[in-house]
């Protein structure tokens, strides 16, 4: 029997020994499928598009939009993240690299790669994935994979999510520099691989797309604040609010982090505790590792607030989540190196969420908690403002248009597409109306004088 490290041993020999032949077989099967390729597929045909392969649940709500179209769609993953979505998630799956069990089933993981490559170059026309790369990205010919895709004619959108384009050199923040260090140290380690790979895909890809994430990249090509989409249908925004004030009765707030020094949780926790102390009826929900379905039903029946990360500049999906919901959203968009970009050139102006670091989270807390009808007017504006560029309408216009230019070869202005001034998708539904200016409150002389009957009507 071999012990796992022998398999890794072996799997790490075989792996290097392969690459000639791998390569050779590789080029032959792109040429002749580039040349059958070109005879079937006409450019005037909306192209087939093909996402993966790391499972970000991003890539399902990206690709089902796009079916929605009448686009080709498929998501092509390693295995899914059992602890927080199912396997119906994603299409289709390649082989585990990481569950090697013998030499036989290690010599089927081997050749996975390579042959969802060759699956996906045949059956595909737009390769959307993050700056890890592609289905070579765990091979030794990761480096060749672009000009292979070229060769066939094909496509690349690069779609980063975090961990395949933070360089810790390179992060503005050092407090960001330090929560990633305290939630992911290992990539620490990575920095150089990860440079070598952004390198390279930001010179071959055909699009780069970065949302707020534009810590260390020379590249981007189009500006949503965040390019996340989700299936509004799914998330209901609620009907009626709850008008406890933290002394009429308990304000439940919900906080679902994935890494708690990355989303700032100790500050959460030391806050609502502080509030207890004082004698407002606060409780705190700590959703980790739950289900998606059971994220969904706590925020449509229990929770008053949703407080996602206090570290970290932007706001990610679990803040899209609790606005879609209808709830109040805190997290931090105060740090002017990542927001005045966005403020100036893309939507961010009509974003609800109330910006709150560790130093001032208490006392927003206390604010959201206390006033009851503020809470309602920030969960509208922000079901309003999902529904508005986060909702598939979005990534319908978004990639469409992406599509329009590469595929098609039309004059698209892709790096306007979402200026405040210019753009015909923002200014297609009214703007999003809200007491918040660039995030924060006007003053607080105004939350404090809210009247408790106040309706969205009267901002």
């Amino acid at each position: 029997m071999f012990s796992r490290v022998k398999l890794k041993q072996a799997y790490q020999i075989l792996s290097i020994a392969i690459t000639p032949l791998a390569f050779i077989s590789i080029l032959l099967g792109v040429s002749i499928l580039a040349l059958l390729g070109r005879k079937k597929s006409e450019k005037s045909q909306l192209p087939r598009l093909v996402w993966g392969p790391y499972p970000i649940i991003n890539n399902k709500y990206w690709s089902k939009a796009m079916n929605k179209t009448g686009y080709c769609s498929t998501t092509l993953m390693y295995p899914y993240y059992s602890s927080i979505n199912r396997s119906d998630d994603f299409d289709c799956y390649l082989v585990d690299p990481n569950k090697l069990v013998n030499l036989s089933n290690a010599i089927k993981i081997l050749f996975a790669p390579y042959l969802a490559f060759l699956f996906a170059v045949r059956n595909f026309d737009i390769f959307h994935h993050p700056y890890f790369g592609g289905f070579l990205s765990r091979t030794t010919l990761w480096r060749c994979e672009a000009f292979l895709l070229k060769l066939a004619g094909k496509k690349i959108v690069i779609l980063p999510y975090g961990s395949d384009i933070y360089r810790y050199s390179r992060i503005v923040d050092p407090c960001l520099r330090h929560a990633l260090l305290l939630s992911y140290p290992a990539a620490a380690k990575n920095e150089p691989d990860i440079e070598q790979r952004v390198s390279y895909w930001n010179k071959h890809a055909d699009v780069v797309v970065t949302g707020f994430i534009i810590d260390g990249t020379g590249r981007w090509d189009l500006l949503p604040f965040s390019y996340v989409t989700i299936d509004t249908d799914q998330w209901k925004p609620r009907i009626s609010y709850s008008l406890h004030d933290g002394k009429s009765g308990v304000v439940k707030v919900v906080h679902a982090p994935n890494h708690r020094g990355f989303k700032g949780t100790e500050f959460l926790i030391h806050a609502v505790e502080t509030l207890q102390a004082e004698g407002l009826k606060v409780e705190l929900i700590l959703l980790e590792g739950v289900q998606n379905e059971e994220v969904r039903r706590v925020l449509a029946e229990e929770a008053d607030i949703l407080a996602e990360q206090f570290i970290a500049t932007g706001y990610a999906l679990s803040g899209i989540e609790g606005m879609a919901s209808g709830l109040p959203v805190m997290s931090n968009l105060g740090n002017e190196s990542y927001t005045r970009l966005f403020y100036r050139y893309s939507y961010l102006s009509e974003c609800p969420v109330l910006s709150t670091t560790p130093e001032i989270l208490q006392e927003h807390l206390r604010i959201l908690v206390t006033k009851p009808a503020l809470r309602e007017v920030l969960g509208r504006a922000g079901r309003a403002y999902v529904e508005k560029y986060h909702s598939e309408a979005t990534a319908q216009y978004m990639f469409g248009a992406i599509y329009e230019k590469i595929w098609f070869g039309k004059d698209v202005d892709l790096m306007n597409l979402f200026h405040p001034i210019s753009s015909k998708f923002n200014r297609r539904k009214p703007m999003v109306a809200h007491p918040l200016q660039e995030n924060l409150p006007s003053s607080e002389k105004r939350f404090k004088t809210l009247p408790s009957d106040i309706g969205i009507k009267s901002l």
